[in-house]
């Protein structure tokens, strides 16, 4: 009896975590509409493939993106991180509050309309992604890997860099307070 009762209860168990997880398994992001999200919920970007990405900084902006004439871009949300994609070459103006962070890889194109005013914010490049940024933080941490490039103009505090040998960064109009830059063979293509 007591055999048979621990066989029923394990075999309970184990059907309960099979079907939990097919469900979680089958949780699929879909995309999402330009005015389905509050601005203010985005706190994380990431941008792959073969997309530009113009950044604005609106906290008033009725709307998350404007996809410019492209309908060949997916837009999707996952908890604060939304993820923009495309396989075709696109463009796309995605509007925010106050990010933290910025990921992007492939062939990807970060650029933004005006100063990215941010306490903090960190910044990921690899593969051939390339962004070009002008902000005024607290805190600028950056990675850039692979062939990766950044262009950084406005001004920090404090200032973190790794980066490696294949990837370029240019810091003609960026001024930082405190750098530390950790690195195998920096090159650094521009710095005043």
């Amino acid at each position: 009896m007591k055999t048979s009762i621990k066989t029923l209860f394990a075999t309970g168990l184990i059907a309960l975590a099979t079907t939990t997880s097919a469900v979680y398994a089958n949780t699929n992001n879909t995309s999402i509409s330009a005015s389905a999200v509050k601005i203010s919920s985005v706190k994380k970007l990431v941008i792959s493939g073969n997309v530009e990405v113009t950044i604005s900084q609106d906290a008033n902006a009725k709307a998350l993106y404007a996809n410019e004439g492209n309908e060949n871009v997916l837009v999707t949300k996952l908890g604060g991180t939304i993820y923009v994609n495309s396989k075709n070459n696109a463009k796309i103006t995605l509007y925010v509050d106050d990010i933290y962070r910025i990921e992007a890889s492939e062939n990807a194109i970060v650029k933004n309309e005006s100063v990215l005013s941010l306490t903090y914010l960190q910044v990921f490049l690899k593969g051939n992604a390339r962004a070009e940024l002008n902000t005024t933080t607290e805190d600028l941490f950056t990675s850039i890997k692979n062939k990766s490039n950044l262009t950084l103009s406005g001004n920090t505090e404090k200032y973190k860099i790794e980066m490696d040998n294949s990837s370029r960064i240019a810091l003609d109009q960026f001024k930082s307070k405190n750098t530390d830059a950790t690195a195998s063979d920096v090159y650094v293509s521009s710095r005043r």
